[in-house]
Parts: structure tokens; C-alpha cells; sequence
């Protein structure tokens, strides 16, 4: 237990300093998207590679891993059947509210809790993986066909994974690793050398990108807007969640580094409507605004409590224990990621909860992985 506690103290100090350099200007207040970036495509893949490579993937493909992904599976699949049948919300909203509701911060927060709390990065590496594979495709998938988006480039849309530096950084790791290739002992030892250089600075400049978020994160709507901003067609996905104060407000406080949205195409020229309705009619704008604050509250009590609470009762179910279990269980404890308020933005569905719930469950993890170490380590 202290040692977790020490591990998220550190995390802590480091997210503390890269806030305070915004807040005293010492850096611009959008130089966590330059670190993101950075993070998205050199480093954090070089940290993947690395380690992977040398990992037991044994263990990395172990019950606790199919756990952790039994669980964020399963707090999906439930907060959509609530989303959509309880609260009855249109299929676009509850799509992004089940997604908010268990879809994982696995590279800009996964990877530093998994080495702080678990020490080991290569636990997060099967979650990422279901995220990437997935969710991503199965989301655009829904979210395409519910909007009538009609874009001639789905193709493209769908084949986002297969251009995030982050899965191959998993496929070139794991495939050094079975193949039995020493990365210390190819070419000369070099390439090893500026993978390790790249991959130390991964986890501190995570951090130091969610500080200098957090210092310009808006507070969460209390009386959400009775209709949802069109996003913007113009610019990446990572512009409109920084410059993105159309209707709504601002951007939601953590930038993901494994943020496929990346790539998301946005061409097209007007964006797309969600043109379907709720099944029981026209409401009134106070009884919209109620419905979205529900459905933040049911996705923020989803993500840090249902799941957690999903991956203790399957890992019991498997024979977990101790610290075989608390690895899942953290694992369900990340936040929402920030790649939810992106899919919100592109398709124009549920933006403030979307937003809301990355902010809120960001700032409510840790009690809860504090609370998960405490009993389990």
C-alpha cells in the first residue's frame, strides 16, 4: 500500500508541475498538445516496443488481463442497454454515454498507472488492443449508420487503427518478442538505445501534458444546453477539443496520447445530424437538460464504481486474488479517455457528457485505485 501511495504521489508531483507551468505562463497554455503529440507518435510507441519485447507474455495474456478486458466489455455493453432503454436516449447518445461510461484512458493514463501502481506497462497492452481493434471500429461503425453520415471515405474512417503508431508499437514489440530478437544485440545495439531513450520520457511527459490540461479545464456544466454543437468540419480532432468553444464550452482535461481520433478524416463539408429522436416523443429543453445530467452521473458512477466493482466479481469468479486481482481492477478504475469527447465532437452527440465525464472521472480515480490497493494489495 505505500508504495502505491508514494507511486500516485509522484504521478501527482508531476501532473502538479506541468499545471503550475501554465498557470504561471511559463509555457503556452496549449503546450500539452505539442507533448501529446509527441508522446502519441515517438515515445510512447518506443515505450511499447521495448517493453513488450522483453516481457513474459505469459503473463501479459494472463486471467487477469482477459479479466480486465471481461470487464470493460461488460460495463459497456450494460450502460448502453441503460443509456438507451432506461433513460432513452437516441442510439448516437447512448452510444457515447455507454462509451463513457467504460472506454479507458489506456496510453495517456494507463501506462503510467501500470508502471507506478503495477510496474509493469505491458499489463495495459491487451486493453489497448480491444480499444483500438474494437470499440474504435464497432463505434464509427454505429455512429456512421445512426447519424446518415454518408461519408464516401467509411473506408478510410474504419482503418483508423491500422494508422495508430501505438498498435504497431504493440505489433513490433510483441513480434521481437516471439521471434526471439534482441533488440540490444540488432544493429549494433543502437536502434535499443533510442527506442530506451524515447520510451524513459514517455511517462513524465504524460503526465506533465494532463497537468498543463487540467489548468484550463472548464468546470462541468451543472444545467447542461438544451441542444448539442455541430462540430466543426475544419481542423483535427485534437484542434476542436483544444480551440473547440463553439457552443458548448471548452475541452475536456486530459489529451490522450493513444488518441486515434488523430486520425479521423474531417472532410466532407457540413457535419453530420443525428436525426433520430427519443421513442417517447418531443421533450422540453428542462427535461433534456435533466436527461443528459443523468446520464453524466449514471456514466461517471459507471466508470468509477460499476466497472471496478465488475472486475472484482469476474476476477473472484476466475480464482483472483491479492494482486493478481488489483491489476484489473485499476485497469477498470482509469478514467474515461479523452478519445470519447472526440468521437462526441465528430458525430455531434452528447458533447457535454462526453466532455464531463473525461473531467470527472480523471479527477475521481485515484480515491478509488487508493481504495482498490488498500484492500487488494
Amino acid at each position: 500500500m505505500a508504495d502505491v501511495v508514494a507511486g500516485l504521489a509522484v504521478f501527482g508531483a508531476v501532473i502538479a508541475v506541468g499545471w503550475l507551468l501554465v498557470r504561471t505562463r511559463a509555457v503556452p497554455a496549449d503546450a500539452d498538445g505539442v507533448l501529446t503529440r509527441v508522446c502519441f507518435f515517438a515515445a510512447t510507441p518506443a515505450l511499447l516496443v521495448t517493453t513488450l519485447s522483453r516481457a513474459d507474455l505469459t503473463a501479459v495474456l494472463s486471467r487477469s488481463t482477459a479479466v480486465a478486458v471481461a470487464a470493460e466489455l461488460t460495463a459497456i455493453v450494460s450502460a448502453w442497454c441503460l443509456h438507451r432503454l432506461v433513460l432513452r436516449r437516441p442510439t448516437a447518445e447512448a452510444t457515447i454515454g455507454a462509451l463513457a461510461s467504460g472506454y479507458v484512458n489506456a496510453a495517456n493514463l494507463g501506462i503510467p498507472v501500470a508502471v507506478l501502481v503495477l510496474g509493469d506497462a505491458a499489463t495495459i497492452a491487451p486493453i489497448l488492443l480491444l480499444q483500438l481493434l474494437v470499440l474504435t471500429p464497432a463505434t464509427f461503425t454505429v455512429l456512421d449508420a445512426v447519424t446518415r453520415r454518408g461519408n464516401p471515405s467509411r473506408l478510410a474512417t474504419l482503418t483508423v487503427p491500422l494508422r495508430n503508431p501505438l498498435l504497431w508499437g504493440v505489433v513490433a514489440g510483441t513480434a521481437a518478442n516471439l521471434g526471439g530478437v534482441d533488440l540490444k544485440e540488432w544493429g549494433g545495439g543502437y536502434p535499443a538505445q533510442g527506442l530506451g531513450m524515447l520510451g524513459r520520457v514517455a511517462v513524465p511527459l504524460m503526465m506533465l501534458a494532463l497537468g498543463m490540461s487540467l489548468a484550463g479545464a472548464p468546470r462541468p456544466l451543472r444545467n447542461p444546453a438544451p441542444e448539442e454543437a455541430s462540430p466543426s468540419p475544419q481542423g483535427s480532432p485534437a484542434q476542436s477539443a483544444r480551440h473547440g468553444k463553439d457552443r458548448q464550452g471548452q475541452e475536456p482535461p486530459a489529451a490522450e496520447a493513444g488518441s486515434e481520433a488523430h486520425e479521423i478524416d474531417t472532410a466532407g463539408g457540413r457535419p453530420p445530424r443525428v436525426e433520430e429522436e427519443p421513442a417517447h416523443g418531443a421533450r422540453s429543453t428542462s427535461q433534456r437538460g435533466a436527461g443528459r445530467l443523468s446520464g453524466l452521473w449514471l456514466a461517471v458512477g459507471w466508470k468509477l464504481a460499476v466497472m471496478p466493482g465488475l472486475a472484482v466479481v469476474v476476477g473472484t469468479a476466475a480464482g483472483l486474488s491479492g494482486g493478481q486481482l488489483l491489476a484489473p481492477v485499476v485497469t477498470a478504475a482509469l478514467p474515461t479517455a479523452q478519445n470519447v469527447f472526440m468521437y462526441a465532437s465528430r458525430y455531434g452527440a452528447a458533447k457535454d457528457l462526453a466532455r464531463d465525464a473525461v473531467l470527472l472521472t480523471t479527477a475521481g480515480f485515484v480515491p478509488v485505485v487508493l481504495l482498490a490497493a488498500a484492500l487488494l494489495h
